[in-house]
């Protein structure tokens, strides 16, 4: 999550070579991860997006075969909703690039290979105007996230340890039983029986 809050921080969607050599460019190189999640130039950092089709390996880090994996949905949802926390946070934002971008990649330019054809200005506008909104709330980005990770682990931790205390106490009150108790009647066996 200090990645997604590193990332929301930066205020240009993109920004000039408009290639995997931008810095401090939003969309195209700290979300996507070819950067630091600060915007930072880093060829040998792979982060967010790209870092979790590395991680996640198989088809899932190639490029011809991604789609075909169940968690590339996933991926691509939670990318579209810190895409969506941007939008909100920057919303008069005109760093969508009008020239130099690679084709297909400028504001004017088809969308490429959907059809009917859609330029990427008419998809750089809120998801609820599109028809869909997500649950997921990324303002404060994972602080709140952190505070529940860290109360769960301290109880859980504490709990562990009553679980222990407990379980002490009871051996130490037993002393030691065996698992199964059988007795024995000294019988002796005679003729007559």
């Amino acid at each position: 999550m200090d990645d997604v809050r590193s990332c929301l921080q930066l205020r240009d969607f993109d920004r000039p070579p408009y290639f995997t050599n931008s810095t401090f460019s939003f969309s195209r190189n700290a979300l996507e991860g070819f950067d630091k999640a600060d915007g930072e130039l880093d060829s040998a950092v792979t982060g967010l997006h790209n870092l979790v089709h590395d991680f996640l390996s198989g088809t899932n880090a190639l490029s011809h075969s991604a789609a075909n994996d169940p968690i590339f949905v996933v991926l691509h949802a939670f990318t579209d909703a810190i895409f969506e926390e941007w939008l909100r946070r920057f919303p008069k934002n005109d760093t969508y690039p009008e020239e130099m971008a690679p084709i297909g990649h400028n504001r004017h330019f088809n969308m490429v290979p959907f059809f009917p054809p859609v330029t990427n200005e008419e998809l750089y506008i809120p998801s609820v105007e599109l028809g869909y909104s997500y649950e997921i709330d990324l303002s404060d980005a994972g602080q709140s996230a952190a505070a529940f990770v860290v109360a769960g682990s301290c109880l859980a931790l504490l709990v562990l340890i009553l679980l222990l205390v407990l379980y002490t106490r009871q051996r130490h009150r037993r002393e030691y039983e065996p698992l199964v108790s059988a007795g024995y009647a000294a019988v002796k066996y005679t003729e007559d029986a």
